[in-house]
């Protein structure tokens, strides 16, 4: 922000000494850093407020970048001043140690075991991931039938990476990733997979997959076919990853080398990074397993829900079951026979079979309580509801797959979201709830003139089937309506992960909804309305509503040591480098003593008296000013305290001019309490002391200005040289901060956004972090936008605590250009 310009200026009035010239120096390189933190840290909030969920490879890579700024900062501030803050880069390695401790990943392990054997091998979480240890506790703990098999470690995925030297390669494509862009996030997950599919498997663990196969085909007397199944770290834990990872079935051993790196190639799909990126896992977390097991030849398959996933039906056990391979329920491709079972009682209480044909029932009601029973033998055993794959060979027993914990509605939050729809006709009432919930928008119908990629956000997603490769796109709906599928499916579990309300098995009701029609769906009433009746209800935002999602819950435990601001005012006892508690409190006070460094500094070594003159006003703060060519009438030469007819810098009187405009009210009205804050006096948010710790500064030339504002809480920097007959004229302003929430200061981010833009600024904005340049027009003109400027300014105080939505945007933005 600070031009080539203003330094070469600036050298003029602080030449005298090499002393001043070094400490001018280090304030140029705080003030680029102070630029860059404030850049980064607005980037870093907004991943937080807007929702916008982003691989946390880069936030690292944003964080590392803030780190560096901050730090930059401190070491600036003591060549400026040596050994005056001392404690500052402690307290500096002290947050930044907080915010790395939840940044770093975990600690990797590449050594033995490779494999581990369900018979007689240790099989522990780390290693197997949940999936493979929940399945060996079954069978081990409660003597359940299991299909022989082994597991091939976390450390073999770890090993292979590392062998083949593929992190930096894989580290630098997660970079890229931008869940908004479908395409980009395919092409990147192509180039990942195809990374794995590449790789040569390190001899070692070749040697004991091979070791472990063979002992496998010893057992049994011919062939023996095998499924391929991933076993992550993270799967089948808080975050389920339902169906986001590959699954072979039918593999010869001969195959499963190929096969093994297909299945770890999948961790890099487009939906399974998109599902760990909205979990906030970062790729390290969640390393892959690879279950190998025995297939079963299934008569009839399906899932067992231990509880009602809506948390409507207490005391209930829900039967899934389809014939031949459960494969077809979890991926949502069929509508399966569902039986309800009294948990207490064990009694049938109600059958909806709609796969009886020629083949018969999926299930007699006595196989149905027998795998009830079990069910429930399972679900005491890990103290929670369960989610259960099972299968039925021919001669009627039960093989159980897996088992992982079951996401169940809480009944209090969902009273909390009953929707009235008032006076709307439903357009249906149909299909099941599969995911609780209410949303609103157009409804989406994906076919080839309305492809998935071009999805619109808060759009209602209206699908045939539930597919898992779908989950790429929950995080832009606001719903899903299906005509197939089953609240036992993956996408299903995923949807009641994430918020999204999912209805199924509408039917033909589907074909009653066109693309582009505004759309309500309550899921819990099973209703779909024509209309966007929720556009007036004021929605939570996602940060509030997925707060307890792993993203935002770290992201949150980050930004708690980056963002919150302490050190408000410069005269508290705090306002010392122990007072710190954020690299945002860093950043202020670095800040603030470089600016009272650097301008008490042209006093003491200026050569001549006043230097620095205070601006006499009547508005509630203070301003300082330096001249550094023709800025000053010679009549301020030996005066501290000057007035304003005095300047004569043709920039700072059209900005003042604003600032001074008669509709701007400068008087004692508060619009918010700041008494908890020590002993600041605020007046309509402006510092208002008798102190120049707290006061704003400019620098002037006879065409030029450098004035940096100190708004309360926020503060803004504008830059502007203005020569007649030049082409060199610009103006460039800053602003960032304020008081209010997020929200707030956002609204008047667009607030100033659509100003300054009317006024032909070119605006780039980041969160609550606004830049906007001008150039290309004339002297005469240009003044009349600085002159905006100041108005702009005046009105805008405390907006943040004021404004609403942006009905009330609009309308202020029309009340300012109404003033004369």
């Amino acid at each position: 922000m600070l031009t080539t310009l203003f330094k070469h200026w600036s050298y003029r009035v602080f030449a005298p000494g090499a002393i001043l010239r070094k400490t001018y120096e280090a304030f140029q390189k705080l003030l680029s850093f102070d630029s860059r933190s404030h850049e980064l840290m607005a980037e870093i909030e907004s991943i937080y407020y807007q929702g916008k969920k982003e691989d946390f490879s880069i936030i690292s890579l944003k964080y590392d970048a803030l780190a560096e700024s901050v730090n930059g900062m401190v070491s600036s501030l003591e060549e400026m001043a040596p050994g005056s803050y001392v404690g500052l880069s402690a307290y500096y390695r002290k947050f930044d140690f907080y915010c790395r401790f939840f940044l770093v990943p975990p600690p990797l392990n590449f050594g033995t075991p490779f494999v581990l054997e369900f018979a007689g091998d240790t099989i522990s979480t780390p290693l197997a991931g949940a999936k493979t240890t929940n399945l060996v506790e079954i069978g081990d703990d409660l003597n359940l039938n299991i299909p022989c098999g082994f597991v091939i470690t976390t450390n073999s995925f770890n090993y292979l990476l590392e062998y083949n030297d593929l992190r930096p390669a894989i580290t630098s494509l997660l970079c890229k990733i931008d869940l908004q862009d479908v395409d980009l996030l395919s092409q990147i997950a192509s180039q990942l997979m195809g990374l794995i599919r590449n790789a040569e498997i390190p001899p070692d663990i070749e040697a004991a997959i091979v070791y472990a196969s063979r002992r496998i085909k010893e057992k049994k007397s011919t062939d023996q076919l095998v499924a391929v199944r991933s076993s992550a770290l993270s799967e089948d834990g808080q975050c389920s990853f339902a169906g986001q990872y590959a699954s072979y079935l039918n593999i010869k051993l001969e195959n499963l080398l190929q096969t093994y790196l297909k299945v770890l190639s999948s961790k890099y799909s487009p939906e399974a990074l998109a599902y760990r990126i909205n979990c906030g896992l970062s790729d390290e977390e969640a390393p892959m397993a690879v279950m190998i097991l025995e297939m079963v030849d299934a008569n009839c398959a399906g899932v067992l829900y231990t509880a009602d996933p809506s948390g409507i039906q207490e005391d209930t056990l829900f039967v899934h079951a389809t014939h031949g391979l459960g494969e077809a329920v979890v991926s949502g491709k069929v509508i399966p026979d569902v039986f309800t079972v009294d948990k207490t009682t064990n009694q049938l209480k109600e059958r909806n079979s709609t796969n009886e044909s020629a083949r018969g029932r999926t299930l007699t009601e006595s196989q149905l309580l027998d795998l009830s029973k079990k069910g429930l033998l399972i679900e005491h055993h890990f103290g929670a509801a369960q989610d259960i794959e099972w299968a039925m060979p021919k001669d009627g027993s039960l093989i159980f797959l897996q088992s992982r914990p079951l996401q169940v509605t809480n009944l209090k939050e969902k009273s909390a979201s009953s929707y009235d729809p008032g006076s709307c006709e439903p357009l249906f009432h149909a299909g099941v709830m599969a995911a609780s919930g209410i949303g609103s928008g157009k409804a989406w119908c994906p076919d080839a003139k309305n492809p998935l990629k071009n999805l619109e956000n808060g759009a209602i997603l209206v699908i045939r089937e539930t597919l898992p490769s779908y989950v790429k796109f929950l995080h832009l709906v606001s719903g899903v309506i299906a005509e197939l599928g089953s609240s036992a499916g993956h996408f299903a579990t995923v949807c009641r992960e994430f918020g999204v309300p999912l209805l199924l098995g509408v039917g033909d009701n589907i074909h009653r909804i066109k693309h582009g029609q505004a759309l309500t769906l309550s899921a819990d009433d099973t209703t779909v309305y024509p209309d966007d009746t929720l556009a007036l209800i004021s929605k939570i935002p996602a940060y509030e509503r997925d707060k307890n999602l792993p993203f935002y819950r770290k992201l949150r435990s980050i930004l708690d040591f980056i963002t919150p601001l302490k050190l408000v005012d410069p005269h508290a006892a705090d306002f010392t480098p122990e007072g710190c508690r954020s690299l945002h409190d860093i950043i202020r006070f670095s800040h603030e003593k470089a600016v009272q460094s650097m301008f008490s500094i042209g006093d003491r070594w200026g050569g001549r008296r006043g230097v620095k003159k205070k601006l006499q006003t009547s508005l509630p703060f203070e301003v300082f000013l330096v001249d550094v060519g023709g800025g000053l009438d010679k009549r301020a030469a030996g005066r501290d305290i000057i007035t304003v007819d005095l300047v004569h810098s043709t920039p700072f009187q059209a900005l003042w001019r604003g600032l001074n405009h008669s509709d701007i009210s400068w008087g004692e009205q508060t619009y918010y309490d700041w008494k908890s804050y020590d002993q600041l006096a605020m007046s309509d948010a402006f510092a208002f002391q008798s102190s120049s710790d707290s006061a704003s500064y400019a620098v002037l030339g006879k065409d030029y200005l450098n004035i940096n504002i100190r708004f309360g809480y926020h503060f803004t920097v504008v830059d502007s040289l203005c020569e007649p007959e030049s082409a060199a004229s610009y103006c460039t302003m800053r602003f960032a901060g304020g008081g209010g929430d997020f929200d707030g200061r956002e609204l008047r981010i667009l607030f100033l956004t659509d100003i300054l833009e009317q006024l032909d600024f070119r605006v780039e904005t980041k969160g609550e972090l606004l830049d906007a340049r001008l150039t290309g027009i004339s002297a005469e003109k240009l003044l009349e936008r600085i002159e905006s400027i100041g108005r702009l300014l005046g009105v805008t105080k405390q907006m943040d605590m004021r404004l609403k939505d942006r009905e009330m945007v609009n309308r202020q933005v029309e009340k300012f250009f109404q003033m004369v």
